[in-house]
Formats: C-alpha cells, structure tokens, sequence
C-alpha cells in the first residue's frame, strides 16, 4: 500500500501572488528574440562586440553596384583623396570586363595573422563570384583571389610584384593600374608572365645601381644638390692635382726658359679653368630642374603643420560622434583584432580619472592618415571635438607581442606630458583592458598641478620642413671637401694603382707566396702520382733524387724556395716522362727557373757569366734580364733576388740540372739543420 509523504506547508497568502510572478519568469524564455530591443551604444557590453574586416566590408558593399564594388576606407586620406581613387580603381577595373569586389584599407595589415583570410571571408559573406582585391596604401603588397572568373590573378599579382617600374611604396592607382595591366595582357602561356625568381642578373643589379644612383642625385631630393655638388666637387678637386702634378713635374726639371715658363703659365691656367668647368657645370643642371620631389610638401606633411593635424577629418568626426552618444569616455572601433575582454569595466573606471580622460582602441597603421602615430590621433580628434583632455590610444606593439598605451595631454595644463609619457611609455600588457588599467594607475601617480609642461607635439617638427634653396645646399654639404681632400686623394690613388701595376709588370720575377705554394702543392702531387704509377721506372735515373728530395722537402716546413725548387724539379719530371730524350738534359732558365727549360745559353751580368736561359730571356736586354730575375721570401720575410742564395743547395747545383744526387744529399742536411 502505497501512501502518500505529507509534503511542507506554505501559508494560503503565498499562492495568488506566486500564480502572479510565475508568467514574468517565464516571460524571458518565452519571448521571440525579435522582440528584445538592441542594447543603446554607450551599453557597456557594447564595448566588448567585435565585427571582423569582412563583415564591416561586406556591409559597405551592399550599397555599392552588383558587380563593380569598390569600398575606399577613409583612413587612406593621409595618402589618397578617397572619392578621386574611387573613381579612378572603377575606371581600371572596368577594363576587366568581369565582376570586381575591391577593398582600400590599411586594416587589417599584412602582417596580421587574420589579414590574408579577408578575402575569402569576404566572398563567403557575399556570395558573389569575381576578382576580390584588397589594397593597402604605400604598398606594393596586396591580396587578391579570383572566384569563377578565368583569369590568372596569382600570375598577375607575382608580376606586379616584381616589376621594377613599382616600387615598394607605389601609390594604390599605380599598383591596381599594373595588376589590370598583367591581366589583360598575358604572355606567350596564355598568363601574365611574372618575371622569374632567383636571384637577380649582373645587368639588373648594374640597371638597378644606376636608377639608385640617379635617384641620389636628383635636384629635388633632400640630398640631391649636396650629393651633386660633392662629386663635381671631387672631379674638380681631381682635376687640379692632376694639373698640379704637371705644372710641378716641369719646374723639377730646373730652368725653363722663356718657353718653358710659357708652358707651366698655359698649363695653370687650363687647369684652373678646367677644374673650375667641372666643377660647376652640374650646377645648371641642379638649378634647372623644375620643383618637386621634397620640396613640395604632401598633404600629410601640410596637415601636421596646424590643426587639426590630419588632411581629412572624416574618421575622426566619426569618432568624436561616438564618443558622444556613449556614456563612458571610450571608444572602441569593432575591427580591431586586440581581444575586448575587460573593457566593459574600464569603462566604468574612466570617469573617477583625476583629470578628463578620453580611451581609445582601435587599428592603426603607418599608411592611414595618422601615419600609425597616437599623438596624431590625439590632437586631431581633440581639434575636431574640442575637448582638452589626455587621449590614451591603445593599439598594437608592431613585430612584438602584446600592446601599447600612448598617453597625450592635450589642451590641459594641470599635468606633465613628459612625466605623463615617462610613466606610461613602459606599459606593455596582452590586452587593451589591462593597459588602460595600467595607464590610469600611472596617471594617479603623476603630480596634478597648474604650470605643468606641455611640449609642442613633436611630429610638427619631425622633418615636415622642406629644403633650402638649392645652390647653397650645392656648396656648402659635400662640394669643399670634395675639392680639398677627396680630389686629391683620388689623384694620388691612381697614381699609385699605376706606379703598381708598372711595378708589377716590370718586375715580373716577383712571385707571390701563395701562388707558389699553390704551383708547388699541385706540381709535388702530380709528381707523387707519377711515381706510384706503373710508369714509375720510366723516369730517367739522375732524376730520381731529385725528384724524392723534393717529396721530402715538402713535408718538412718548406720556405718559397723550396716551393720554387718542388715546381722545376716536378715540371722536369713529367717533361721527361712525355719526351724523354727531349727534356732530360735541359736545364732550367738561370734567369728565371719557373720559366721553362731553357734553349740556349748566353752571357749575362745578371746572372753572373754564361748561362742557360729560355728563348725570351736570351733575346732579351740586361734590364729587362735584372727585372726578371725571380724574387722569394727568405726565412725572415725579406724579398730577395734567388740567385743571392747561393748557399742553398736549389740554386748551387741549379735545382738538379748539375749534380743531381748531391744535390739531393745536400737539400737532406739543410732539412735537418732547421
């Protein structure tokens, strides 16, 4: 029998009102998810919402014609006008006569690890085949991907890449101009040819030195007319000593006389006019050249002048109109790809700041119209709203981990902006919540007070201002020391590269020691094979001393005359081996022994008496005999002339040729006296 456990008792009052509150706790399981209303913008989870560059894109190009979109984010007015680059990408990409999708925009960046998965994020959420392009300004560097269309859109990219007509930091126009250009005009494959990779030719480093050479003489650069000026200055400079040198080298020779004098007077003076020719005739063509380049300041550099800092204003009023409708000083832009977990609390924690503070969190980037500077942002956006406040700005640490803070104080002269930036230049933390707790811990610390310093912002002197005038740039940088000291010095170069090289032709029995270890070395091993050969026996019998004293030689320390030795003795060897009764009682050349064996004998003051010489050296003058005579190093370093060591046993029995066997003998007692 089962009964029934008495259950607990409620008092009667307690039933009517549960029966009323049971539908308002159903009602939020119940309700249609239409019905709730969107959270107002300053709601704090707002802060905490994330839309990726896909989504925001594909948002934009919902307005913008099936087939033809093009979507230019405004941060791009640092470098582009964003109406008139639309208008010319539509012009170009019409040409294609296939569906485009192109996105302008330094967000996200390259090196971002979400940045190349855009484009297809993009077609997936638009479901519309074509070419999807995604530009980013000041860059070469672009992504694309083809979706039903025939066109070689990797090719194409690969030879944009690589053209040497674009350079890295080429405008979007000429890098979209290029793309289209490969598209529609394939190579012989039937594809956009990209050049080839590899490493680069002679002739296209020597192509490429030269336009990086003329880029550095260009009259409209920084540096153009003082580059200029220092090379005609050099050539000047050159030419004067070398006038110099003559008009010296014709009073040495004593008394000139009336014709004499007449020709060191003509000589002077064409030199002073000459030098003076080359001198400044680059100078018209420095000052001929229209203005441009450096000189004329782009509308970045105009804007960081005056208020308010940025060419367009347009992100910025957005900005400031956020900022507006929220309710805490913070605005986060839904692109940014740092993680948003926390804000919702700082947010709440930015109004008790000592001092108005003002947060922002958002992708910056080199080529947006800040130029990826903070202080930028900072003061444009307090121009714009009008706001005195401190703007911190978190955004990414470029090529390292985490995040930076960037404090400003803008308008406010109650706090310290080097202070200001000393206490919060160091904070790196891994999200943007945690930095901005850190910031506003740092601006605690930082002393409050009327008279603080308040520097002028520091891009508005960070090389905005264009270059002086040209001529004294052309005089007064390069163009003396050029003509003082690198002329002369370039002078004095080649006249000592001559007098060397003379040297080096008329004492051609100087050897290098290296050079004749490397002869000795491979001459010595040829001789080790040949005698370990079968045709060792045929090698004449006054020949075998010599030739196993040289493989004795050169294992026991050999200077360069045993080098000198090892290479006749071996030379002699394998001459023997291929005409034996031709070679075996020629003696080597006295003059020079690694000239060969000689063909006949001839007097000689040089080489003191009758002597066996080559073909060359027997026709050839004393002088140039003396000249010849073959110079090595002795056991101290010196230079001396081989015959001078006569002590040696090489050069008593004349490396073999007289004597061979006791020669042989005495080159044994010589290598174990060392």
């Amino acid at each position: 029998m089962i009964t029934s456990m008495p259950g607990p008792s409620f008092p009667r009052a307690w039933f009517p009102a549960a029966l009323a509150v049971l539908p308002a706790l159903a009602l939020p399981f119940t309700a249609s998810p239409a019905a709730a209303e969107p959270e107002p913008p300053g709601a704090p989870s707002a802060y905490e919402t994330r839309v990726t560059p896909a989504e925001y894109y594909a948002d934009l190009m919902a307005d913008e014609p099936e087939g033809a979109a093009v979507v230019v984010d405004g941060a791009v007015s640092g470098l582009h006008d964003p109406e008139e680059l639309e208008a010319d990408l539509r012009e170009t990409f019409d040409a294609l006569g296939e569906p485009y999708h192109v996105v302008v925009s330094p967000f996200p960046g390259s090196g971002t690890e979400w940045g190349g998965a855009m484009l297809p994020a993009l077609h997936d959420r638009l479901g519309s085949d074509g070419v999807y392009v995604h530009l980013r300004p000041g860059s070469s560097l672009f992504d694309v991907a083809a979706y039903g269309v025939p066109l070689p859109v990797d090719d194409a990219r690969s030879a944009v890449m690589s053209d040497p007509d674009i350079a890295y930091d080429a405008p979007v126009d000429q890098v979209a101009e290029g793309f289209a250009r490969a598209l529609t005009d394939p190579g012989p494959g039937g594809a956009a040819a990209p050049a080839p990779y590899g490493a680069p030719s002679a002739g296209d480093r020597l192509a490429a030195g030269w336009r990086d050479f003329l880029d550095d003489l260009d009259p409209t650069s920084h540096n153009g007319p003082g580059n200029t000026g220092f090379l005609a200055g050099t050539l000047g400079g050159f030419v004067l000593s070398a006038g110099g040198c003559l008009v010296w080298l014709r009073l040495r020779r004593g008394s000139l006389g009336a014709g004499g004098v007449a020709v060191v007077t003509v000589t002077a003076a064409a030199t002073v006019v000459l030098a003076a020719a080359v001198a400044l005739a680059p100078l018209a063509h420095v000052v001929s050249v229209p203005e441009g380049g450096a000189e004329v300041l782009s509308p970045r550099e105009e804007a960081f002048a005056s208020p308010p800092y940025v060419a367009s204003t347009a992100r910025v009023e957005q900005i400031a109109r956020e900022l507006e409708e929220t309710t805490a000083p913070l605005y986060v832009d839904p692109r940014t790809p740092l993680p948003l977990d926390g804000l919702a609390a700082t947010a709440e924690r930015l109004a008790d700041a000592p001092v108005p503070v003002r947060a922002l969190v958002l992708p910056m980037d080199p080529a947006d119209e800040f130029s990826g500077d903070p202080e930028v942002l900072a003061h444009a956006l307090a121009s714009v709203s009008g706001e005195d406040a401190v703007y911190l700005v978190v955004g990414h640490r470029y090529a390292e981990a985490g995040v930076r803070v960037s404090a400003s104080p803008v308008g406010l002269g109650t706090v310290d902006s080097y202070e200001l930036w000393t206490a919060t230049s160091e904070i790196e933390e891994p999200s943007p919540a945690l930095a901005l707790d850190a910031a506003l811990d740092a601006l605690e610390g930082v002393e409050v007070g009327e008279g603080a310093y308040v520097g002028t912002p520091y891009f508005m002197d960070s090389g905005t201002e264009p270059p002086g005038p040209r001529v004294p740039r052309y005089f007064g940088e390069g163009f003396p020391t050029g003509v003082v000291l690198l002329g002369p010095l370039a002078f004095l170069a080649l006249v000592g590269a001559a007098a060397l090289v003379r040297l080096l032709v008329r004492r051609d029995g100087a050897a290098g020691p290296r050079a004749l270890r490397r002869m000795a070395l491979r001459e010595s091993g040829r001789l080790r094979k040949a005698l370990a050969s079968d045709r060792a026996g045929e090698i004449p019998g006054e020949l075998m001393p010599p030739a196993e004293a040289v493989l004795i030689a050169m294992e026991h320390g050999p200077d360069d005359l045993d080098h000198v030795g090892a290479v006749v003795v071996s030379r002699r060897v394998m001459a023997a081996l291929e005409d034996p009764e031709g070679n075996v009682g020629r003696a080597p050349c006295r003059v020079n022994p690694l000239h060969g064996p000689s063909t006949t004998s001839r007097r000689s003051r040089v080489a003191g008496g009758s002597v066996p010489m080559c073909a060359s050296c027997a026709q050839a003058t004393e002088a140039v005999r003396a000249a010849r005579v073959l110079h090595v190093r002795d056991r101290l370093g010196g230079r001396l002339s081989y015959l001078s060591l006569d002590d040696r046993a090489w050069v008593r029995h004349h490396f073999g040729a007289e004597r061979p066997a006791r020669m042989a003998e005495r080159l044994l007692e010589e290598i174990d006296a060392r």
